[in-house]
């Protein structure tokens, strides 16, 4: 909703991308940074074909909090459908909390709440039913999307689920924490270098 983007995309994370819990987001060589709670997978068997949501927890080895850092190279994230699928859905780098737990039902996956704090300040609050109502639906729609490239989901993969609130920008000097319930903590300082 916040994109302008009314259909489920996809893009890559890579290893390169990946910043630690604790660590800086070094924001030299990015545009327009901003940050985002999202809610990650770990998956612990492929995944493949059109998986129900159950089917799709089912495969996953454990949850995590994560943050991930978006970018676009386009003037005020304003662009249509093709574009951001170009930019792959603007992702440009993530983090991913240490606690990784079981998707039991002793884990509300549908309704966690999600503090976004700046410098110590609360600045956002959302929950994982923001993500299409439950981060489930998400990693099962991207399995789908995947089946009808010919792809699936290996094992071993990190998903990251999709925004459970509206991004804020990143500036130099700014510490980043975000609290996830049932997940625990992650957060970072932004560097300019």
């Amino acid at each position: 909703q916040q994109m302008g983007v009314h259909e489920p995309i996809h893009g890559f994370l890579t290893s390169a991308m990946r910043v630690q819990d604790g660590g800086e987001i070094a924001l030299k060589g990015r545009i327009h940074p901003k940050i985002e709670p999202e809610i990650g997978f770990v998956i612990g068997k492929d995944l493949r074909g059109r998986p129900s949501v159950a089917e799709a927890i089912r495969a996953v080895d454990g949850v995590c909090a994560a943050l991930e850092i978006i970018d676009s190279r386009y003037k005020n994230f304003e662009f249509q459908l093709p574009d951001v699928v170009a930019d792959n859905g603007s992702s440009s780098g993530f983090l991913l909390g240490s606690l990784l737990r079981k998707p039991t039902e002793s884990l509300n996956l549908g309704n966690l709440g999600i503090t976004l704090e700046v410098d110590g300040r609360p600045q956002i609050f959302g929950s994982s039913a923001a993500i299409l109502g439950h981060p489930g639906r998400s990693l099962a729609s991207l399995v789908s999307l995947l089946d009808q490239e010919g792809l699936f989901l290996p094992a071993g993969s990190i998903v990251l689920a999709g925004a459970a609130t509206a991004a804020i920008p990143l500036a130099a000097g700014q510490w980043i924490r975000a609290t996830f319930e049932g997940l625990g903590a992650l957060e970072a300082r932004c560097c300019s270098t």
